[in-house]
């Protein structure tokens, strides 16, 4: 499982779990919310069902001892089991076009199964919705210690916010908990009686109705009677292939009465259009429909219903075919796509209905059953459309309820194309600036060339420079002999070796004065280069920083400067950059050495110390006011180093610890990482000098 997962569940109370599946099932029937487990397996738990298993099987869990771990609150682990399961994201939507609080009445009353994502542009936390069957229940994470908040308050707080959320579409498979192999007629009816009260309080399962069962709906009146047909009825449509007619109708049209457990065939989660949260549905069934002793004692008496009540007996179960928890039930399985918000995208008849007839009429191949009970599903497929037409006929919106509203969409249609027209605008706009820029670039380009040729900027041959003047006009490029062999990029993915790029790669440099005709302090130019510590620096983080990194296994540690190394194109010498202070004021703060991208802006800044003396608490002070400043105004800062030729005095390194440590309550995974918001920030890092070769000091690889 995910490791971040497992770091929650284990915050959660725990208890020790021995005895196998009898503890599950001991779990089981306490209504257990939670996750469990045993050896490497893991294994979620709702209500007393189980709807997940990873890392393992079932079977690992049989004999087995291990943790319970007891859920805060009920969502968690549903939502935990359909993360690791994984599923399919159908849309994203931003709140101020479509609200939360329509994309859950839309998702609700489809019968929705998956969960929704509020945490893209969020600051304030990462919200969730979690459904099944259209029921939903409501958590959040806020602030940076990540406190759970649950129930109506976490949906009140995401549907306040602002920012982009994803819809995903999730599979969720109910395990069932296997039974004893040997047990007395009174201990399977003890048994049949526990599962069915699980069901009650979460959880149903859709493969529990038995022939036996099926046609006790011609009785008539009492509850018994009624949830047994609608059984039969479920169980002939499986076998017969019903009219695909009558199944777009009944998908299609919402249901007046709320599903049942048993019919929805999943987790009650608590939260539904005008219901509130319960996983007590059916505790008031009477105790023989709890029974399943006492439903396969009767199960010959059911069977003989059609014959002696006729084609009377054939249309009440019809109408319960029609009508009641096993329509719900039938939309509810017919729901494969995710209904879309925007009503030019959504769709009558959802190719989950087609597929599921289809697959019905093949199964129906297969099987054989008596004639009684064959010819009233036959005999009923025209009738059931017109029942179906009638209904919609008499139950329907009027005709002047539908032209108001494809007014009233075709209005919203035309505001939509609007505001594409407008973005359309923007675009173009957009676009115009870019060339107009490219074209200023390629003119400066021609121009400095023509400058160089002229000789125009060539200073004063023969003339001395000090280091400063020296290092404020050069700049350091990377450049590869040939973009064919290996780079940086090849080495972030391990497909170039060290070899490799080190005879590939070169670190050039240019001139703002002609570096053949001048000194430094009396020493050629090119020697006073390659010696410098700048010059030296940059050529190990380039070269070497990014190998010591993947020898090490530190490539989520140090993931921001690992990934900024190969897009590193110009290295500037004494360079200066954009910074802003607390109240937006934009200024320009200077650096030893600058690396950018090949756009300009700024990757990783550096302040040298080359003297004996150790680097000082003021000298970290002052790198990380800067840098910090910097990272307001650019994005793209990833590193901020601090390097000497001595070594860190004890206040330095206490001052990198105050800045990085984030606090008792931090979850950041990431190495000496300086957090500027929730989701941005930079590595500060302290390197020591010894003889040319450079050792990165902290964080420790």
């Amino acid at each position: 499982m995910d490791a971040r997962t497992v770091e929650q569940v284990k915050d959660w109370d725990s208890r020790p779990f021995s005895g196998g599946f009898d503890a599950l099932r001991d779990l089981a029937d306490s209504e257990f919310a939670g996750a469990v487990r045993a050896g490497g397996s893991w294994l979620f738990m709702l209500n007393g069902r189980v709807v997940g298993v990873f890392d393992g099987e079932l079977a690992d869990f049989d004999a087995a001892d291990g943790t319970a771990f007891e859920a805060p609150h009920p969502s968690l682990p549903l939502l935990y089991a359909m993360q690791e399961r994984g599923g399919r994201t159908q849309a994203k939507y931003y709140t101020n076009d479509t609200p939360l609080s329509e994309a859950s009445d839309t998702l609700s009353e489809k019968g929705f199964t998956g969960y929704v994502e509020l945490s893209e542009n969020v600051l304030s936390g990462d919200y969730y919705v979690v459904y099944h069957g259209g029921r939903s229940m409501s958590v959040a994470f806020v602030g940076e210690s990540e406190q759970l908040i649950a129930g109506e308050e976490a949906f009140e707080r995401a549907n306040d916010e602002v920012g982009i959320y994803e819809v995903v579409d999730v599979d969720v498979e109910v395990t069932e908990i296997p039974e004893p192999e040997s047990s007395t007629d009174d201990g399977g009816a003890a048994a049949g009686a526990a599962a069915d009260a699980r069901d009650d309080s979460g959880f149903r399962d859709r493969q529990e109705s038995t022939p036996a069962s099926r046609d006790a709906g011609d009785d008539g009146g009492s509850p018994e009677a009624t949830g047994t047909a609608a059984t039969d009825a479920g169980a002939a449509e499986a076998g017969g292939g019903p009219d695909a007619g009558a199944t777009d109708a009944a998908a299609s049209q919402p249901s007046e009465t709320p599903p049942s457990d048993a019919a929805a065939g999943g987790v009650d989660t608590g939260r539904s259009p005008g219901e509130s949260a319960s996983a007590d549905v059916d505790r008031d069934r009477p105790d023989g429909q709890r029974t399943r002793d006492a439903a396969g004692e009767t199960a010959g008496k059911q069977r003989q219903v059609p014959d002696e009540g006729g084609p009377a007996a054939s249309q009440e179960a019809d109408g319960a075919d029609q009508e009641g928890p096993l329509a719900d039930e039938q939309q509810w399985r017919e729901t494969t796509t995710i209904p879309s918000l925007d009503p030019e995208r959504s769709s009558e008849h959802p190719k989950g209905a087609r597929t599921a007839g289809k697959q019905a009429g093949s199964r129906s191949k297969g099987q054989s059953r008596p004639a009684s009970q064959r010819q009233p599903r036959g005999s009923k497929r025209q009738p059931s459309k017109a029942a179906s037409s009638e209904s919609q006929g008499g139950d329907g919106p009027s005709p002047q309820e539908l032209k108001a509203e494809l007014e009233s969409r075709g209005e919203k249609i035309q505001q939509l194309r609007e505001r594409l027209s407008t973005v359309e605008d923007e675009r173009d706009s957009l676009r115009e600036e870019r060339d107009d820029l490219q074209a200023e670039v390629e003119r400066l380009r021609e121009q400095l060339e023509t400058a160089r040729a002229a000789g125009e900027s060539a200073p004063t041959a023969d003339r001395d420079l000090t280091r400063q003047q020296a290092l404020d006009g050069t700049n350091l490029f990377v450049r590869y002999g040939s973009k064919g062999k290996g780079t940086l990029e090849d080495a972030a993915v391990g497909e170039a070796s060290r070899e490799e790029v080190a005879a590939n790669l070169k670190l050039e440099h240019h001139t703002q004065f002609d570096a053949d005709s001048v000194t430094v302090d009396g020493e050629p130019f090119e020697e006073f280069l390659s010696d410098s510590m700048e010059y030296e620096f940059a050529n190990w983080l380039v070269s070497d920083l990014l190998y010591e990194i993947v020898d090490t296994g530190n490539e989520r540690g140090m993931n921001d400067v690992f990934e900024a190394i190969p897009d590193v194109d110009r290295v500037e010498l004494r360079g200066m950059v954009e910074a802003a202070d607390d109240d937006g004021e934009v200024y320009e703060e200077t650096f030893d050495v600058v690396f950018r991208d090949r756009m300009g802006n700024p990757l990783a800044v550096a302040n040298l110390n080359d003297s004996r003396d150790p680097a000082t608490g003021e000298m970290l002070g002052s790198l990380v006011d800067a840098a910090s400043a910097v990272g307001q105004a650019n994005d793209e800062l990833c590193g901020a180093f601090e390097v000497t030729r001595s070594f860190f005095e004890p206040a330095a390194l206490e001052t990198t610890e105050d800045v990085t440590s984030g606090g008792l309550l931090t979850r950041e995974k990431r190495k000496s990482f300086v957090k500027l918001s929730r989701k941005r920030g930079y590595h500060l890092c302290l390197v020591e000098s010894r003889d040319g070769e450079f050792h990165l000091n902290v964080p420790e690889l």
